[in-house]
């Protein structure tokens, strides 16, 4: 049993939703099912599988205790203080139970039809109760002592009363009322009904009337009823002008102690929605400065109201000082059918909607995005959803009711479960009862500890505890983490010792605990957009005067972008700042526990060193940028506009990234020219020399696919019959490179030279007179260093086979149906990438063709990034390199590399300016690998580099 003990009340807030009873027949869209708003490399979300699974024994077995009635429970509100829970019932009646005792402590007779949304004042002395009789009735929550109680708890027994204070109605016939919110701040409710209205009333205690006044105009005695409400009651023989009350409010409006209010007409939007209003839930934006909701909306409202219903629409309305409401935003995906129920994760302004289809659609409240839609039954409604939130080492859930019992799907992972893969539960939609219909649930908190109650058409409520809501409905068991940082916390310019090495740390450390894989949306989406939700907050409370997340499209992560205007000294004489962009990514690659010496997303300091998945790829480098900008700004310092442009998909090619940019590409800019690009995102070339990256290849990654008309068969009975596509394809990736040169049109001409690399330092005759120098350089300040393969790295062209994979069964005797390479080709500057492209295209239907197979081909390009060379001569190059210099005491070596980053060439070309990479990291760092690093003294030095360029860069040479 609970322990039972009012003194030690908690504060949680109940979280759940209400219902509409099973007997409405809401509209319906004839869509097709979708199962995922992905469409590119994400993984399809359809769970209908996962639920033939049985998960449920083990779940039930835990059950804490069951409730048996003789109607349907409608809605549910718990109450942890008083260790309660209020249930209203399909026959008019609120039904009281004590989580303590498991005793029905009461059963009162409120409305004149079925009662079909409760909710508890965050006090939670306070219920309010709607009904299908068109009122909403507000009860105060009295605890009286049972001195003859036979359970002694301290030497009493509480029962409780629930004594009517308020009725309010409306002139209009609003049918049922589906839905009530309760703003504690504002003494105001706000009510959904069946009519798709919705409308609010202040409740002022110092407004009194006379139940008598109102009587002939309440909606059961009304004579025009379009709803199925229950209808005008007269007695025979009697003047219309007198009308009966019904047996069950005439208790209450016969009494001054009950307040009987009529909603102003002017505070009833008739059609809120196209359809009956289900659902209502309000967000209160505690500071505007470190809200990331979408828009304005936190600088112009407090309290934001959302609203759902028949019409598939998600409605966001604002309350303003003129306690009106006004409509700020419509959330509509034309494939979402009626909306029952609304769920919100308020830290990540997720909202979850539960829709007739058997649907759930995800938006984020940041971007007004639909992130992603989750099957979850069939055949059935999505009449109810919660969300679990524990603490910062265990998971977050998502519980679903419906016809077919009560699903979860895991929303977060703990700290230490860093193993998961794509189909494992925590990607799935897990049953946890089965056949037990939910109309209503909802998660509370009592001493700590979480529990899940719900209740339905099948006359039960049940009261499971939380616990081991993982071991019993997952495979996996997620382990406890003692570690990790307060996400969201925070931080302000305006204290002087804010900007110390500490506080960089601190924060790098919380950047670091966001598992933001943008390669695994499945797992990480959650992670990723509360990664990007807390640099904007990060970026508002450092003083930016722009910051915002744009959406990427088809549920990518969003960019952040955020602006720094310049305020020295300097400006205020008139001086026109320098324009500067700085390109980096939040997002990281994979990193699994069991291959590090410490946690990945737990950031380990130790012997100068920081140890963490991203911590110098790239958000080590990130936050000292930010820091160095807001550092300077905040002492008002800072000479340039600084504009930043964060991305969180370049680990998985910046899809979607080319877009944003090119949406929103005046303003991201500020409507004015950007004169140097910024960013830091490679190496050094060793762990001693600084270095300054002038160049780096571009990339086309490839599918080659061949196949037959024939299934997959056997060697035996058909091998030497046909011509088999993986033949096909050996031959032709055997025409594609000889002896490292590739053989595609347009290459030949790079590698003329090619022989006298093959000479140990014998790079004159391959390199172009400029680049000559720096080469020299780098020999004499690394002595070890293999000219010639840094050549080959930076200097020449490549293409790599990644994988070849085959259809049919996994053994030795299938000749595949089709067979399928993927790999890429590096490019050097001075190619086109369509040149290429078009290139390798005709090359290899060429060499198909001259197979004469029988068989197909088909070629795809999956992602691509055009190579870079910077201006290693302009007056920005020497800026930067004279303030590393500054810094480290020693001259940059300048370096090129191998690698790719897609977004820089494409930048310089967007915004027509030249872009400057500054390496951070030295090139033990281990990006990529396993037990990722970064020198703390090169975060520090790049903060101060970083701050002197800012200071000294001038507009681009013309």
């Amino acid at each position: 049993m609970l322990n039972r003990s009012l003194d030690t009340a908690l504060e949680e807030t109940p979280s759940g939703s209400c219902t509409p009873p099973t007997s409405l027949s809401p509209r319906t869209h004839n869509v097709e099912l979708v199962s995922s708003s992905f469409s590119y490399h994400h993984e399809s979300l359809n769970s209908t599988s996962q639920l033939t699974t049985d998960k449920t024994t083990t779940f039930k077995k835990s059950l804490l205790h069951r409730w048996t009635h003789k109607d349907s429970i409608l809605c549910v509100a718990a109450s942890p203080k008083r260790k309660l829970l209020y249930c209203g019932t399909q026959n008019s009646t609120i039904i009281v139970l004590d989580l303590v005792t498991f005793q029905k402590k009461l059963e009162l007779q409120t409305h004149t039809g079925s009662v079909l949304c409760l909710k508890l004042s965050e006090c939670e002395d306070t219920l309010f109760s709607g009904g299908s009789d068109s009122l909403v009735k507000i009860w105060k929550i009295e605890d009286v002592i049972d001195k003859d109680s036979s359970i002694a708890i301290s030497n009493a027994e509480f029962t409780t009363n629930l004594v009517p204070t308020h009725t309010i109605y409306s002139l209009l016939d609003v049918g049922d009322i589906f839905s009530i919110s309760w703003i504690e701040e504002l003494k105001t409710v706000f009510i959904g009904a069946q009519n798709a209205s919705l409308s609010f009333i202040h409740i002022d205690p110092d407004i009194t009337s006379s139940p008598n006044d109102h009587i002939q105009f309440m909606p059961s005695n009304r004579f025009d009823k379009f709803f199925d409400s229950n209808g005008t009651k007269i007695k025979k023989n009697s003047s219309i002008l007198t009308p009966s009350l019904p047996s069950s409010t005439s208790a209450d409006l016969l009494t001054d102690k009950v307040q009987v209010i009529q909603i102003p007409v002017n505070n009833i939007i008739s059609y809120a929605h196209n359809g009956y209003l289900y659902a209502l839930d309000y967000i209160t934006i505690a500071d505007p400065l470190t809200s990331t909701i979408g828009g304005n909306m936190a600088e112009d409202y407090k309290h934001i109201i959302i609203s759902a219903g028949g019409d598939g629409e998600i409605r966001l309305w604002g309350y303003s000082s003129q306690k009106s409401l006004v409509h700020l935003k419509s959330l509509e995906d034309a494939q979402a059918d009626s909306i029952y129920s609304l769920a919100i994760h308020k830290p990540t302004l997720t909202v979850y909607a539960g829709s007739s289809d058997g649907n759930i659609h995800v938006w984020d409240l940041t971007t007004f995005q639909l992130i992603k839609t989750i099957q979850i039954d069939n055949s059935g409604d999505v009449y109810t959803l919660a969300v679990l939130s524990n603490d910062n080492n265990s998971p977050e859930w998502l519980l679903v009711g419906t016809d077919s019992g009560i699903v979860k799907k895991q929303l977060t992972n703990s700290l230490d479960n860093l193993d998961l893969e794509i189909g494992t539960n925590n990607s799935t939609i897990i049953q946890i009862t089965k056949d037990d219909p939910c109309l209503t649930l909802q998660t509370f908190k009592i001493n700590n500890e979480s529990y899940l109650v719900g209740a339905g058409s099948d006359k039960t409520i049940s009261l499971w505890p939380l616990h081991d809501i993982n071991d019993t409905c997952s495979v996996n068991t997620l382990k406890n983490n003692d570690g990790g940082f307060e996400h969201h916390k925070k931080y302000s310019r305006k204290d002087k010792n804010f900007f110390t090495t500490e506080n960089f740390l601190a924060i790098l450390g919380e950047l670091i605990s966001f598992k933001s894989v943008s390669k695994q949306p499945d797992l990480y989406m959650g992670e990723c957009r509360k990664c990007a939700n807390y640099l904007t907050v990060l970026f508002k409370s450092l003083g930016a005067t722009k910051t915002q997340l744009l959406p990427v499209e088809n549920g990518g992560n969003p960019v952040v972008h955020a602006i720094f205007k310049a305020n020295s000294q300097k400006i205020k004489n008139g001086f026109e700042p320098t324009r500067l962009l700085w390109y980096g990514h939040y997002d990281v690659i994979p990193a699994s526990s069991t291959t590090w010496d410490t946690p990945p997303f737990a950031m380990t300091p130790s012997d100068g060193y920081l140890y963490a998945r991203g911590v110098t790829d790239n958000k080590g480098p990130l936050l000292v940028s930010i820091f160095a900008i807001a550092e300077l700004y905040s002492k008002n310092e800072l000479d340039s506009d600084v504009v930043f442009v964060i991305e969180g998909e370049e680990e998985s090619g910046s899809w979607g990234f080319q877009n944003v940019i090119f949406n929103n590409i005046m303003e991201i800019c500020d409507f004015k020219k950007i004169d140097w690009i910024l960013l830091s995102n490679s190496y050094w070339l060793d762990n001693n020399n600084p270095s300054l990256n002038y160049g780096l290849r571009g990339k086309l990654e490839i599918q080659v696919e061949i196949w037959s008309d024939r299934p997959d068969r056997h060697s035996g009975v058909d091998g030497g019959v046909y011509v088999e596509p993986s033949m096909d394809l050996i031959k032709i990736l055997s025409k594609l490179d000889n002896n490292g040169k590739i053989m595609i049109a347009g290459f030949e001409k790079i590698y003329e030279n090619d022989e006298r690399l093959n000479q140990d330092g014998d790079i004159a005759h391959h390199l172009e007179e400029w680049e000559r120098p720096l080469y020299k350089e780098i020999s004499s300040r690394i002595p070890d260093i293999n000219i010639n393969e840094l050549l080959r790295k930076w200097r020449l062209p490549s293409l790599t086979l990644h994988k070849i994979e085959m259809s049919g069964p996994d053994n030795d005797t299938v000749i595949s149906q089709k067979a399928e390479a993927k790999l890429s080709i590096r490019i050097i500057p001075g190619q086109e990438l369509d040149d290429v492209k078009q290139a390798f295209n005709e090359y290899v239907n060429q060499c198909f063709n001259e197979l004469n197979s029988t068989n197909h081909l088909n070629i795809k390009i999956m992602h691509e990034a055009e190579p870079w060379l910077g201006n290693i001569n302009s007056s920005g190059f020497k800026v930067v390199s004279e303030c590393v210099e500054e810094e480290w005491g020693i001259k940059p070596i300048l370096v090129r590399e191998g690698g790719s980053i897609p977004a820089i060439r494409f930048l310089e070309k967007a915004f027509q300016s030249s872009a400057i990479h500054i390496p951070t990291g030295q090139s033990s760092d281990n990006a990529h690998l396993n037990n990722e690093r970064v020198r703390i003294v090169n975060l520090l030095k790049s903060r101060e580099i970083i701050k002197k360029a800012a200071k000294k860069l001038v507009k681009e040479d013309l």
